[in-house]
């Protein structure tokens, strides 16, 4: 008996019986999701990348000139100076003004511009009279006031004109002067007053000086003021000094 044999088709191959088209080519490998080939996706990628740290180096370069400038300028500038508080004018006023508390004001002011002296409490100076004309902001001093007090009991303050501004704007606060009157109608001098002590010369500018003279406030006694004020009516008035 004879055997016979039956040849069997071959079994498929699902790779190399898939229908061409579904088969990924070496190109089609090549490209990303988007179709684009790959190596041109990476490039753009790449650029991209690029202009995002540049346009943040860009930022990052203006910030750092910006403080750089900042910081030059705080060094640049100076420390403020040191102040302390003083008495000023708030306004301007003549010689002999007796001072208020309105006429006064407290102002930092650079230490190396306040003069020696200075006060620094208005309480210092309101009651006090102006030894001379003051501008409005200036600096009050001790030697710019007068305190109009007299040296014990019995005493009074004399308001005095002298005829000569030239003589009047040599005379000084605590200086010791005898007082003439020279009558128009004698040939001698009379001593009125003698030794008595100079409070203040509110009015130090002679061209100031009011048609009567400049006026010149003594310390003396009651006695010796009814002496002055009689002089002066008829009288010119002028001093010398004593030792």
């Amino acid at each position: 008996m004879t055997l016979t044999t039956r040849a069997h088709p071959p079994h498929p191959d699902p790779i190399r019986d898939r229908p061409t088209r579904d088969r990924p080519t070496r190109k089609d490998q090549n490209r990303d999701r988007s179709g684009r080939p790959a190596t041109s996706a990476r490039r753009s990628r790449w650029r991209e990348l690029g202009r995002a740290v540049s346009w943040h180096r860009r930022k990052l370069a203006v910030l750092a000139a910006v403080t750089a400038v900042l910081a030059s300028v705080a060094a640049a500038t100076p420390s403020p100076p040191d102040t302390v508080s003083v008495v000023r004018l708030d306004l301007s006023l003549p010689g002999g003004a007796v001072l208020a508390a309105g006429d006064l004001d407290l102002a930092e002011v650079p230490t190396d511009a306040v003069p020696d002296g200075a006060l620094a409490d208005p309480g210092q100076a309101v009651g006090r009279m102006l030894s001379g004309p003051g501008a409005r902001g200036q600096v009050l001093t001790g030697l710019a006031l007068v305190a109009l007090r007299t040296s014990g009991a019995g005493r009074v303050v004399a308001p005095v004109r002298l005829a000569d501004p030239d003589v009047a704007a040599l005379v000084r606060p605590g200086d010791r002067v005898d007082v003439l009157a020279a009558d128009p109608q004698s040939p001698e001098a009379a001593v009125v007053a003698s030794g008595v002590r100079v409070l203040t010369v509110p009015q130090r500018d002679p061209t100031a000086a009011g048609p009567d003279g400049v006026l010149v406030l003594l310390e003396v006694d009651r006695r010796t003021a009814s002496a002055l004020a009689r002089a002066a009516v008829s009288a010119t008035l002028s001093v010398i000094w004593t030792s």
